[in-house]
């Protein structure tokens, strides 16, 4: 069986988990993963490496957001709308009835 030390290890470089899942896995601390995890040389690149991944997340869930946004500010009904397709709805209906 791997002491808590190798499968931290594993478990962050390997299957990139979180301190906090790992923690939940091998029933130490948050501070204990973190403060091992600290002493690894390739810690830093890692670490590095996700925040920049996440960056990347973060701004294409924004742009995903901001293109719904807009999207929904265009297609929005407003009383000024409703009436337009009111009025036209009557000359409809009244052109069909009178001629």
């Amino acid at each position: 069986m791997k002491d808590w030390k190798e499968e931290t290890k594993e478990l962050y470089f390997d299957k990139k988990l979180k301190i906090s899942e790992i923690a939940a896995r091998t029933g130490k601390s948050r501070q204990s993963i973190s403060g091992y995890l600290k002493t690894l040389a390739a810690y830093q690149e890692e670490k590095e490496f996700r925040k920049n991944e996440n960056q990347i997340k973060r701004k294409a869930y924004k742009r995903e957001k901001n293109r719904e946004y807009r999207e929904a500010y265009r297609n929005r009904v407003t009383a000024d709308t409703m009436k337009r397709e009111h009025d036209i709805a009557v000359m409809l209906l009244s052109h069909e009835k009178y001629h």
